[in-house]
């Protein structure tokens, strides 16, 4: 029996060695790309002091005094009792601090408006459903109650993170990052979700106008706001600007201001707006007017687009002869709903122009017994103010004056008395820029059926 067990173990020994000399060699592991971190989104919502101390939370805490939890309007993120499975990091005015999810409101508790996929899907992400009820009547201006909402508050604070952690003394706007959604930015890292603009004053980008510009600001006396849903983000020109929110439905459109330009000297001006880069994610049609010589041109911009940025609205010529005040303004009135409208600073730059137009005979027709001759142009900066056109008869006659100094873009000649013409065009800008005649005809009417 012994030998029976040395002779199983020399056999053992003999399978161990020769699987270690046979074995494969394995390649020698490689460090992998680190994953890239997510960082929790960020929404600026409105806070306001839960309160009611003695009184039980939906998971069961008893509130104590400068107690320190918030509540979320869904149930779906609520922390069992003395846990912090789900909690957000607040900051405002340059303080900071994590606290759990031990209570469900204010107003719902089917509102989870951090979702991508949230159950209001008609709204946009980040803005709670009382925002929307309380700003632009969505759901008849009531909560899922059918209670009438009287502030827009998507969060609810405790009286020791709203009192001693925030120092906040009144209901007002937070930065509130959802903490389960991804890693914690720390203290000052919150970054918005679709603004690029970091949560804290000691990083705020220093905005400066224009070289040469005439600028006016949301701070000076010339800016005219008018209706009541004004508020403030502490970055822009001058360190602040002010916005309201977005709406489709021009009943509702009550709040708009206008830029109103100082004695500019007669010339081209460039016309700008700054987008300031922080606050709630900005409109993709904002429509800004500008008055110029007695006339307006309406321009639509997107503002997301171009946040961080002096934005071109266009160059015009002002100072002449017109009564017109230089003027911009702009409306709540957008093609988007509960988007952030930004009011900064309007600039007019200077600016000019020396190339002439570049035009063209766009067809010639046959109409009646004459041809319907159409034209147009371009310019690169001040626009065409008028046309002059010449003709000439084939196959040798000199070219004639037809139109002078016209605006109009078509017109009737003839009648022909079965003759053939030719006919050339030229253009001037409002800076006084005139297009050379071409030697050759630009169009002929040999070629019409």
């Amino acid at each position: 029996m012994i030998g029976r067990i040395v002779r199983r173990s020399l056999m053992i020994v003999v399978l161990i060695v020769l699987v270690t000399i046979f074995a494969p060699v394995q390649a020698a592991p490689t460090t992998s790309p680190p994953q890239q971190q997510t960082l929790a989104p960020t929404y600026r919502i409105f806070a306001t002091r839960e309160g009611l101390v003695g009184h039980r939370t939906a998971n069961g805490h008893i509130i104590q005094p400068r107690d320190r939890f918030v509540a979320l309007p869904c149930w779906c993120v609520l922390s069992p009792k003395g846990t912090d499975q789900f909690k957000v990091r607040i900051t405002y005015n340059g303080r900071s601090v994590v606290v759990p999810v031990w209570d469900v409101g204010p107003w719902n508790t089917r509102d989870d408006y951090w979702n991508p996929n949230r159950r209001y899907s008609d709204l946009p992400v980040g803005m709670p459903m009382a925002e929307a009820a309380y700003y632009h009547k969505y759901n008849g201006g009531r909560d899922e109650w059918g209670r009438r909402i009287t502030l827009p508050n998507g969060i609810d604070i405790a009286d020791g993170t709203f009192w001693d952690d925030l120092g906040m003394t009144n209901s007002d706007y937070v930065y509130v990052t959802f903490l389960w959604l991804g890693d914690d930015p720390g203290p000052a890292g919150a970054v918005e979700v679709g603004s690029g603009q970091v949560v804290d004053d000691a990083q705020q980008v220093q905005v400066t106008a224009p070289e040469g510009a005439i600028t006016v600001d949301n701070t000076d006396p010339t800016f005219n706001p008018v209706g009541k849903d004004w508020y403030k983000e502490p970055c822009g020109l001058n360190g602040q600007h002010q916005w309201t929110y977005s709406t489709t439905d021009p009943a509702q459109a009550t709040t708009a201001a206008i830029w109103n330009a100082p004695t500019l000297s007669p010339g081209f001006y460039e016309v700008k707006a700054y987008i300031p880069a922080c606050g709630n994610p900005a409109t993709t049609s904002a429509r800004y007017r500008i008055s110029h010589e007695g006339t307006t041109t309406e321009i639509i911009l997107d503002q997301r687009a171009a946040t961080g940025q002096w934005a071109s609205l266009g160059t015009y010529y002002f100072g002449g002869n017109s009564n017109t005040v230089p003027s911009v303004s702009l409306s709540d009135l957008t093609g988007d709903r509960g988007m952030a409208v930004r009011y900064d600073a309007i600039a007019w730059e200077p600016r000019s122009d020396t190339t002439p137009p570049d035009t063209q005979i766009v067809s010639i027709t046959h109409v009646d017994n004459g041809f319907q001759i159409q034209w147009g142009g371009t310019d690169d900066m001040t626009g065409i103010a008028s046309y002059d056109i010449q003709v000439r008869l084939l196959p040798n006659g000199g070219w004639t004056d037809w139109k002078l100094g016209t605006t109009d873009l078509s017109a009737w000649f003839g009648p022909h008395e079965g003759k053939q013409f030719a006919f050339r065009i030229r253009a001037r800008d409002w800076a006084g820029n005139v297009e050379s005649w071409d030697e050759a005809a630009t169009a002929d009417t040999t070629t019409l059926p």
